[in-house]
C-alpha cells in the first residue's frame, strides 16, 4: 500500500526501551492486530520493531532511515508520546442524527440545552471553495465515514467531523464591564482522515455553561475552516491548495503536525504588549491572543514549540518561520521528548512548563518578551514515568500541577491517567512540589484535559474521553469498517480542593427527570439502562457489593466494592485488541458505599461516588450498534432510580427545585419533631440545602456573568443530594421509638466494647507488671490507648442518650398537654350534653342527644386513656432520664472510688493495720455499691426503650 507509515509511542518498562507501534495507510487506518512491541537495551542506539507478517507487519531497524521508517532515530526517544496518533474520544454535547451514508445537516437538543451541529451537504463544502471529487475519498471532504455517528454520544459534545483528542486551552472572553460573556475551549482535531494520517489542527468552540458548544466563528457550517484555530497545511485538495488555512493567513504555514499547546494574552503582563510585530511586519494586537504549541513533522519527527497570534478572532497566524523554542535549550536529555507547553506569568515575565515526556519530569523555562527564552534546570519538576499536559492552578490557596501520565503497558493492559501534585510558587512564581502524586480521575479514560479558574475555590475542568495508550485502534478500518469519526469532551466537572486532595463535582447537562423507580433485590432483577441516561443506585445497607452493566456477549462493565477499594473492570473483546480489557481499582477509604451514580451514554460509564466526591470515567464505545442499551443487575438490594436529561439547569429551575427540597425537608423536621436534629438523614438534606442557596446567592451576585450557569450547576448537585437525604428520612419510621432504640443499641455496643477494653487493659496491666519488657510495654500503652477510646465513645453514646430522652420528654409533655386540652374539651361537651338531654324533647330529638351522648362519651373514654398513657409515659422518660444521670453520676464517681481503692488496697498490703483495712473495706463496699447502681441503671436503659413508643 502507498504511505504506509509507522506510528509509534515508546515507554520504559524495567531496563529496556520498548515502543508500541501502529501501521497506516493511505485510505485507512490499518491497526495491528497484535501490539507492535520492540525492546532494545537501555544503552543501544539502534531500535528494532518486529511484528508477525500476519498482522500487516513492518520491521524498522537501525537509528536513521527514510520517511517511511518514520524517523527511527527519533522513535528512539519517542518525540511524539502524547500528539503523535489521531484518537478517539467519547464525548459530546449532543448526538448528531446523520448516517454513515449521508451528509446532511443535523440538530439535536438536551431539553432547551439546544446544540446546533449543521454538518454540511454536497453544496456546503468543509472545504469553504474547493470543489472535491465525491469519487476520490481523498478529496472529497463530505466523505460519509467522517460523518458517521456510531461512536456518537448523546449528551456530551461530539467533534462535526473526523477524530479529536486532547483539550488544548479554556479561555475566557470578557465584555466591557469584565464580566465573562463565554469561554473559547480549543482542542485537537484530525478533520480529514481519510485524506493525510496523522496530522491535526486547533478547533474552536465557545460555551456559556460548558454544557452547550457552538463553533468559535461559523455557526451555520462546523466543518468550516474557519472554525479551525491553528490549521495543518498538509491538508490539500486534488490541486494542490490547502483546505484549512484561512485566506488572509498568507505568510505560509511553518509548522506540520498541530500538538499540544496553551493561550495567553498578549498584554497580560501589566497591560502591556509582549510581541508588537510578526516576521513579515504585520502588527500584532495588544490585546491579541498568543498561542505556544509543540507541533511534529508529518514523518513523526519533533520540531519545537511555534509561537501564533491571533488579531481580533482570527486564524492564528504565525509569528515567525521558525520555532519560538527547541528542545535544544534544556540541553542533552535522555530522550528528546519535549512537547505540551502550559504557559503562565508572575506578573513580571511568562513561565512556560513543558512536558519532558519520557524525561520523566517537566522542563520549566522563563521569558520577558515571549520570544527570547531561559532554562533553569533547578526549577524542573521531577515525575515518574511519561508525563505530558502540564497545567498549574491554584485552587483554595493550594498550588496544583495537573498532568497527564502513562503507566505504559502493565501485563495486557494499557493504561493512562489523569494526575495532579501539590506544591507551592517561589518567590519567583515558580512551581516547587511538595506534595504526593495522586490521581484526578481513578478511571484510565481521562486524559489531556484541561481547566480554567471560576474563583478562588473553584476550577472548571473538561476532559477527553480515551486514552492515547491504546485509542487508535477504535479508529481502524479493520475493527470498524467504514467509520472514521469519534471524539469530543467528557462529563464537565468542578475541581475544588478540600483535606488535601482535589474534589470532583460534575456539570450534569440539563433537568434530571425522573423516568423509573425500582426496587431490586439480587441480581435476580434486571433493569434495562439506555444509553443517555443517568443512573442513581442506592443501597439499602452492606459494604460489599457488584455492579453489573452488560451490553451484549462482548461489552460489559463490572464495579465491585470490597476491601475498602472500588474495582472496575471493562470487557471489550469484540472487535478491539486485549488493550480495551482493563481492571483497574481505587481506595474507598475505609467509607461504606451507599450511593453509587451512573453517567451512561453511547460511548462512556462515568462513575461517580458522591461520598468521596471521587469519579471513575470508563470509555466503552459500542461494538455491535450506537445506543445499545444495558442490562444493569447488582447483588445487593437497593433502588435504581433512572433519570433522563432534559431542559437547561438556569435560575427558574433551581429556585423551584429548591423550594420544593426545602418544603420537604421542613415536613421530615415537622414529622420527627425535636428528634429531627438527631437524624443524620435530616442532618444532611440540611446542609446540602445551605451549601445549594450559598450557590443560588453566588448566581445572583453575578448576574450577567457566564460563571453564573456554574453556580447554578453546583446549587443543582447539592438539591439533588438533599433530596436524596429526604428520601433516605421519608423511609423511616413515623415514632421516635426508631431514633430511641438505635441510640439504645449503640450505648449497649459501646458498653460491651469499654468492657472489653477495661479487661485487656488490666490483663496487659498485669503482663507488664511481671515482667517489665519493651513488647509488654507496648501493649499495654496499645490496650490503654484502645481503653482511653472505647471509654469516650461510651461516654458520648450516654449523652446521646440523654438528649435523646430530654427531646423525647418535651415531645411527650407537648403530646400530654394537647391530650389534656383534648379530654377538657370531651368533659365540657358531654356535661352540655347532660344538660340538653334533661329538658323535654321530642322522642326523635331525645334519641338523637343519647346517640351524640353516647359517641361523646366512647371518645371521651379513649382521649382519657390516651392521656392517661401519655402520663405515665412522661413519668418513665423522666425515671429513665434520671438512670442514664445516675450512669453518668457514677461513672465518675466510680472512677475515683476505683482509684482510692487501688491505694488503700496498697496500703493495707504494706501495713496490715486496722485502720487502712477498714478504709479499704469502706472503698470497696463503695465500688461495689455505684457499680451496682450503674448496671442497674443501664439495665433499664437496655429493657426500657419501649418508653419512647
Amino acid at each position: 500500500m502507498e504511505n504506509r507509515k509507522l506510528h509509534y509511542k515508546m515507554y520504559k518498562s524495567g531496563k529496556t526501551w520498548v515502543v508500541a507501534g501502529i501501521c497506516t495507510v493511505s485510505f485507512g487506518l490499518a491497526v495491528l492486530n497484535n501490539h507492535v512491541q520492540a525492546s532494545a537495551n537501555e544503552t543501544d542506539e539502534n531500535v528494532q520493531i518486529v511484528q508477525s507478517a500476519e498482522s500487516n507487519s513492518v520491521t524498522v531497524s537501525g537509528a536513521s532511515g527514510t520517511a517511511t521508517q518514520a524517523s527511527s532515530a527519533s522513535a528512539q526517544q519517542s518525540n511524539v508520546a502524547s500528539q503523535s496518533s489521531s484518537s478517539v474520544s467519547s464525548s459530546a454535547s449532543v448526538q448528531q442524527s446523520s448516517s454513515a451514508s449521508t451528509s446532511s445537516s443535523a440538530q439535536q437538543s438536551v431539553g432547551s440545552n439546544a446544540v446546533t451541529v449543521a454538518q454540511q451537504s454536497n453544496s456546503s463544502n468543509a472545504a469553504s471553495t474547493i470543489v472535491s471529487d465525491p469519487n476520490d475519498p481523498n478529496y472529497d471532504f463530505n466523505y460519509a465515514p467522517t460523518f458517521n455517528s456510531k461512536f456518537n454520544q448523546n449528551y456530551h459534545y461530539n467533534n462535526p467531523q473526523g477524530f479529536s483528542n486532547d483539550i488544548q486551552s479554556i479561555v475566557p472572553q470578557y465584555d466591557e464591564n469584565g464580566k465573562v460573556k463565554y469561554w473559547e475551549v480549543y482542542y485537537l482535531g484530525t478533520q480529514y482522515p481519510n485524506n493525510f494520517k496523522y496530522s491535526s489542527h486547533w478547533y474552536g468552540v465557545k460555551t456559556t455553561d460548558f454544557v452547550t458548544f457552538t463553533p468559535l466563528v461559523n455557526e451555520a457550517n462546523p466543518t468550516s475552516k474557519d472554525n479551525v484555530a491553528i490549521p495543518d497545511a498538509v491538508y490539500k485538495d486534488k490541486n494542490g491548495n490547502a483546505v484549512e488555512v484561512a485566506d488572509n493567513n498568507k505568510n505560509g504555514i511553518p509548522w506540520d503536525y498541530v500538538a499540544t499547546g496553551s493561550v495567553v494574552l498578549n498584554n497580560a503582563i501589566n497591560n502591556k504588549p509582549l510581541v508588537t510585530k510578526d516576521q513579515w511586519g504585520n502588527a500584532i494586537d495588544a490585546n491579541a491572543k498568543l498561542s505556544y504549541f509543540s507541533t511534529f513533522s508529518n514523518t513523526g519527527g519533533s520540531k519545537g514549540i511555534y509561537l501564533a497570534y491571533s488579531n481580533n478572532g482570527s486564524q492564528f497566524h504565525p509569528y515567525s518561520d521558525a520555532p519560538a523554542v527547541t528542545s535544544d535549550i534544556v540541553g542533552k536529555q535522555p530522550s528528546t521528548d519535549f512537547r505540551d507547553p502550559f504557559v503562565t506569568n508572575n506578573g513580571k515575565q511568562l513561565i512556560m512548563y513543558v512536558a519532558g515526556g519520557l524525561n520523566h519530569k517537566m522542563f520549566t523555562l522563563t521569558s520577558t518578551d515571549g520570544v527570547n527564552w531561559s532554562h533553569n534546570p533547578n526549577d524542573d519538576v521531577q515525575l515518574d514515568g511519561l508525563v505530558e499536559t502540564p497545567s498549574i492552578q491554584t485552587i483554595k490557596g493550594q498550588t496544583i500541577m495537573f498532568f497527564s501520565a502513562q503507566a505504559g503497558i502493565v501485563g495486557d493492559q494499557k493504561i493512562g491517567y489523569t494526575k495532579y501534585i501539590t506544591g507551592n510558587l517561589d518567590k519567583n512564581g515558580i512551581f516547587k512540589p511538595t506534595g504526593k502524586v495522586q490521581v484526578l480521575d481513578n478511571g484510565t479514560d481521562l486524559y489531556a484535559g484541561n481547566y480554567v479558574k471560576i474563583d478562588n475555590d473553584t476550577v472548571a475542568y473538561v476532559g477527553w474521553i480515551s486514552d492515547w495508550v491504546y485509542s487508535p485502534t477504535i479508529w481502524t478500518q479493520s475493527a470498524f469498517p467504514g467509520n472514521q469519526h469519534a471524539g469530543g469532551f467528557s462529563l464537565p466537572r468542578v475541581l475544588q480542593y478540600e483535606n488535601q486532595k482535589v474534589l470532583t463535582t460534575p456539570i450534569e447537562p440539563g433537568q434530571t427527570k425522573l423516568d423509573s423507580k425500582t426496587k431490586v433485590k439480587s441480581t435476580k432483577n434486571v433493569v434495562k439502562v439506555p444509553s443517555s441516561k443517568k443512573v442513581e443506585i442506592q443501597y439499602d445497607a452492606g459494604s460489599n457489593k457488584k455492579i453489573y452493566l452488560v451490553r451484549n456477549a462482548h461489552n460489559s462493565i463490572t464495579i465491585t466494592f470490597a476491601n475498602n477499594k472500588m474495582t472496575v473492570t471493562r470487557k471489550e473483546d469484540k472487535n478491539v485488541f486485549k488493550g480495551m480489557n482493563v481492571t483497574t481499582s481505587t481506595s474507598l477509604e475505609n467509607t461504606k458505599i451507599k450511593r453509587v451514580v451512573l453517567y451512561v451514554d453511547n460511548s462512556s460509564v462515568e462513575i461517580y461516588l458522591p461520598q468521596l466526591k471521587k469519579m471513575f470515567t470508563v470509555q466503552d464505545i459500542p461494538n455491535e450498534h450506537a445506543n445499545q442499551a444495558y442490562s444493569l443487575k447488582t447483588d445487593k438490594s437497593g433502588k435504581v432510580n433512572v433519570y433522563s436529561f432534559t431542559g437547561s439547569v438556569d435560575s427558574n429551575y433551581v429556585n423551584g427545585l429548591y423550594s420544593s427540597a426545602q418544603d420537604k425537608l421542613n415536613k421530615m423536621k415537622s414529622r420527627f419533631g425535636s428528634e429531627a436534629s438527631h437524624l443524620s438523614s435530616v442532618y444532611y438534606a440540611n446542609k446540602n440545602l445551605k451549601t445549594a442557596m450559598s450557590y443560588i446567592n453566588k448566581a445572583k451576585n453575578v448576574s450577567g456573568d457566564a460563571t453564573a450557569n456554574i453556580y447554578l450547576a453546583m446549587a443543582n448537585y447539592y438539591l439533588s443530594n438533599a433530596n436524596y437525604w429526604n428520601d433516605v428520612s421519608s423511609d423511616l419510621k413515623v415514632d421516635a421509638n426508631s431514633v430511641a432504640d438505635r441510640y439504645v443499641t449503640r450505648l449497649g455496643q459501646a458498653k460491651a466494647s469499654y468492657n472489653k477494653a477495661t479487661k485487656a487493659l488490666n490483663a496487659a496491666r498485669s503482663k507488664m507488671n511481671k515482667k517489665h519488657s519493651r513488647a509488654n510495654v507496648n501493649a499495654y500503652n496499645k490496650a490503654l490507648t484502645a481503653y482511653r477510646a472505647s471509654q469516650k465513645t461510651y461516654d458520648a453514646f450516654v449523652n446521646d442518650v440523654y438528649s435523646q430522652t430530654s427531646g423525647a420528654l418535651k415531645d411527650t409533655k407537648r403530646q400530654a398537654a394537647a391530650a389534656k386540652r383534648k379530654v377538657s374539651s370531651d368533659n365540657a361537651q358531654l356535661s352540655k350534653l347532660k344538660k340538653a338531654m334533661k329538658k323535654h324533647h321530642s322522642k326523635k330529638q331525645a334519641k338523637k342527644l343519647a346517640a351524640q351522648y353516647k359517641k361523646l362519651t366512647k371518645q371521651a373514654k379513649s382521649n382519657k386513656n390516651a392521656y392517661s398513657k401519655l402520663i405515665n409515659k412522661e413519668k418513665a422518660i423522666v425515671r429513665f432520664s434520671k438512670e442514664i444521670s445516675t450512669i453518668n453520676r457514677d461513672n465518675k464517681a466510680l472512677k475515683t472510688a476505683k482509684s482510692k481503692a487501688s491505694k488503700a488496697k496498697s496500703a493495707v498490703k504494706k501495713h496490715n493495720t486496722r485502720k487502712n483495712k477498714a478504709a479499704y473495706a469502706k472503698l470497696a463496699k463503695q465500688v461495689k455499691s455505684l457499680t451496682k447502681a450503674i448496671k442497674n441503671a443501664e439495665s433499664y436503659i437496655s429493657k426500657n426503650s419501649a418508653t419512647f413508643r
